[in-house]
């Protein structure tokens, strides 16, 4: 990788509003992953970098025993005990998401020194110190984060409040709101870590191609008919030398940027693709419940059709589609992104321009076009819009062939 000195520019050390803000966010994320025990070591200030810790370690193998035992231990008496319905579209999901936990823990304990090893090489604030990050680029991205991190748990958690009270006192298969919500919440971190992090990707890659704007605008204008009659030489020279260090240093931050988001993906790939597994699971069995308990009460006329439950299944319905949209949508912008800085560079006119500003604008275009950047966790699939389209038809599909499956069962036996 290219030397990161050259991210320093002066001034640096002047931590500006989005560093700070990121700071922030990134405190709160390492407690997470602390406090769930996914992460076995610690930030030591001594030694400026994260460094294996004995009570750290000790504290995540107690915290993942407790949930091993209870949670794991819950899902074997009920499935013993037949109180696993295929009709239970909350308790479906939850203990899928139980499942997904246990396979977090281990790969994550696995893979931990790569981790620790990439976060202690990673320039995240010298590279937003160096940028000119917008205030309302940061508000977006704000929204967006706010919505999938804090929105879509509060909407969780309201619904099975309501769930909560909605079940028989006395059942035994009843777990509270707040019980129920651990395992979702643990199952959903390091997807919500990846998310913040090409949030921030998306930003960085957004101040840069302003930049880049900025400088095209200025290098097309210094080579029309009037500028070139009116500047000496001399003077285009120069600007073309400064602004070719610009230049320069923006390609620099695009290859770290780009190459340092790829690589955290290879660490949390194996948990994006089960995350969005188990939400494509957890939608189509969702609406087939939803399917069944309507035909029930309005073909064959039993029972009754309890409307405040299917509000409830309706809410773990919308908010896994709302998450893989939201990652889907991130993503795909932030591609667009890194492959809208190639076209920029594209467009500047190079005819009247210094040689030293069209090597570096080669040099900048062949990274772009040499770098395959496209976001496949496991080498799946694409993380982008046409991806939740695809998930869309599939359940749609399945559902479609589920439901006239179900129908001509139900016609004939009448």
């Amino acid at each position: 990788m290219r030397s990161l000195k050259r991210l320093r520019p002066r001034g640096w050390r002047r931590w500006t509003f989005q560093s700070k803000a990121v700071l922030v966010c990134l405190a709160i994320t390492i407690f997470q992953n602390t406090l769930y025990g996914i992460y076995l070591y610690r930030f030591s200030n001594k030694h400026k970098k994260f460094i294996p810790s004995k009570t750290v370690t000790v504290y995540c193998v107690a915290v993942v025993s407790l949930f091993v035992y209870f949670y794991l231990g819950r899902v074997h008496y009920e499935f013993v005990n037949g109180n696993i319905s295929p009709r239970d579209t909350v308790k479906i999901y939850v203990y899928m998401n139980v499942g997904l936990c246990l396979l977090n823990y281990v790969h994550q304990w696995i893979i931990i020194v790569p981790v620790a090893r990439f976060q202690n090489r990673v320039p995240l604030f010298q590279i937003l110190n160096a940028c000119d990050i917008s205030i309302m680029l940061v508000w977006r991205a704000l929204i967006l984060t706010l919505i999938k991190m804090i929105g879509c748990p509060v909407a969780v958690h309201v619904a099975l409040k309501v769930y909560d009270a909605h079940r028989p006192p006395g059942s035994d298969s009843h777990l509270s709101a707040n019980i129920t919500m651990i395992p979702l919440m643990i199952a959903n971190q390091l997807s919500n870590c990846f998310f913040g992090g090409i949030v921030v990707t998306n930003l960085v890659l957004a101040a840069i191609n302003k930049r880049v704007m900025n400088i095209l605008k200025e290098v097309n204008t210094l080579q029309t008919p009037l500028q070139l009659y009116l500047q000496k030489d001399y003077y285009r020279m120069r600007r073309f030398c400064e602004l070719a260090d610009q230049l320069d240093h923006l390609a620099l931050m695009y290859t770290i940027s780009t190459g340092l988001s790829k690589g955290y993906l290879s660490l949390t790939d194996l948990s994006i693709i089960l995350s969005m597994t188990i939400n494509f699971i957890g939608v189509t069995v969702g609406f087939y419940n939803q399917y069944i308990a309507l035909a029930d009460y309005y073909i064959n006329e039993e029972g009754t059709y309890d409307i405040l439950e299917a509000l409830v299944h309706l809410v773990f319905l919308v908010v896994p589609f709302v998450e893989i949209a939201i990652l889907g949508r991130v993503s795909h912008h932030l591609v667009d992104e890194a492959k809208r800085t190639g076209y920029l560079l594209q467009n500047m006119n190079l005819q009247y321009a210094d040689v030293r500003f069209k090597q570096v604008v080669d040099a900048f275009w062949f990274e772009v076009s040499t770098i395959d950047y496209k976001l496949m966790p496991l080498g799946l699939l694409e993380l982008n819009m046409t991806l939740v389209n695809k998930i869309f038809s599939a359940v749609t599909g399945f559902l479609l062939i589920l439901i006239q499956t179900d129908l001509t069962l139900r016609f004939s036996l009448k």
